[in-house]
């Protein structure tokens, strides 16, 4: 018998447009919701973003909550926490960091009832030494590249500084992600029995949108896996209850995330990047992270790793995305109580950095960097 433990992480970027998050949510979150709902027999664990909370509330998706709070209920599901709205922690100051996952837990309370959670889901499986010593849950998701091990073969957990950390089976989870054909439950399968064959447990990191909005099919590849005989899927919990005992204590973690690169460069590589968290440093050192109420929101969803993401032209670029992120800042700037000269300054640097945005972006280079991807892949 194998054991699966799959977190299925639910995040649409804050300033995603509505009818967007909608189409999604009919598409992809409630089928899959109703699927889970329908099974019996099972564990899984959700990670659902503040982010994506707060607009659904907004769309009235009543159906999302119930059907969440539902599956809790009936022992199907747990919940683990995260950052409010999705920065890449690493690179995220650290007061920042906690005042976000304070407003992921409260949104969580308020909107799912769910008074604490025992397990966390850093954004991009994004972390290093100080994001795994910020965090204060009993379990965290991380990536196989995360621990520091001489072990060949990856464990499925480890323990370290008295935590426990369920390891991505990156192969597994990369399967779901970019399978270039329709993917079937037996493929899935007899990778797992073929990378997997000395142990009995599996975890998988999945964003929820491939089981239905990215990919048709996969939704009925979860289904059938699900089914499986020789499969048994487990809460993170669960998880760490059957298998912790036998978990081996690491003694470091490396920077890592579930995405093929190095010290964070999908994010923070290019120059672009660089000046965007140029801008989120200047705004961050001029109102020296004094905002209330609106302002600090509109701060704090700045930070989301979308616009970053979304700037590294490798090859995904849209400055239109990019742009909310940045007025955004702006925005708290204008609606602060620092001085005009203040103001003046952080405009200065907000217009410079749209200036500089959209003369790339009209230069001819996001289509050489386009090819160039194309050429690597």
């Amino acid at each position: 018998m194998k054991y699966w433990s799959m977190v299925l992480h639910f995040y649409q970027p804050p300033t995603q447009e509505l009818k967007i998050t909608k189409s999604v949510l009919d598409t992809c979150y409630l089928p899959l919701l109703k699927m889970l709902s329908g099974k019996f027999g099972f564990g899984i664990t959700l990670n659902i973003s503040g982010s994506l909370m707060v607009q659904l509330e907004k769309s009235g998706a009543k159906e999302f909550f119930d059907l969440v709070k539902k599956l809790i209920a009936d022992g199907k599901a747990e919940i683990a926490n995260s950052a409010m709205y999705h920065p890449l922690m690493p690179i995220t100051p650290k007061d920042i960091l906690i005042r976000q996952i304070k407003k992921n837990s409260l949104a969580l309370k308020n909107l799912f009832g769910v008074a604490s959670t025992a397990g966390f889901f850093p954004p991009e499986l994004a972390i290093d030494k100080a994001t795994i010593d910020l965090i204060q849950s009993n379990y965290i998701f991380v990536d196989e590249n995360a621990p520091e091990s001489n072990s060949k073969i990856p464990d499925s957990v480890v323990k370290y500084d008295e935590k426990y950390l369920l390891i991505n089976n990156r192969p597994i989870g990369e399967l779901f992600r970019s399978y270039p054909e329709r993917l079937s439950a037996e493929t899935v399968v007899n990778l797992a029995h073929k990378i997997s064959d000395k142990e009995n447990l599996i975890v998988t990191a999945n964003d929820a949108e491939l089981f239905g909005h990215h990919y048709t099919e996969r939704l009925q590849v979860l289904a059938d896996l699900l089914d499986d005989k020789e499969i048994k899927f487990i809460k993170a919990s669960e998880a760490i209850d059957k298998f912790g005992c036998l978990a081996k204590t690491i003694s470091g973690v490396k920077a890592s995330t579930w995405q093929n690169c190095q010290n964070f460069d999908l994010w923070n590589k290019n120059v672009l990047q660089e000046e965007y968290l140029e801008l989120l440093k200047t705004v961050y050192g001029l109102t020296n992270g004094n905002l209330e109420g609106v302002a600090e929101d509109l701060f704090d969803q700045a930070y989301s790793s979308c616009y970053l993401y979304w700037l590294s032209n490798w090859p995904w670029w849209h400055p239109d995305l990019v742009g909310t992120g940045a007025r955004n800042l702006i925005k708290c700037i204008r609606m602060s109580n620092i001085d005009n000269q203040k103001k003046s300054k952080a405009e200065e640097a907000y217009h410079l950095f749209l200036n500089k945005m959209w003369q790339y972006h009209w230069s001819g280079k996001v289509e050489e960097k386009y090819k160039e991807w194309q050429s690597q892949i």
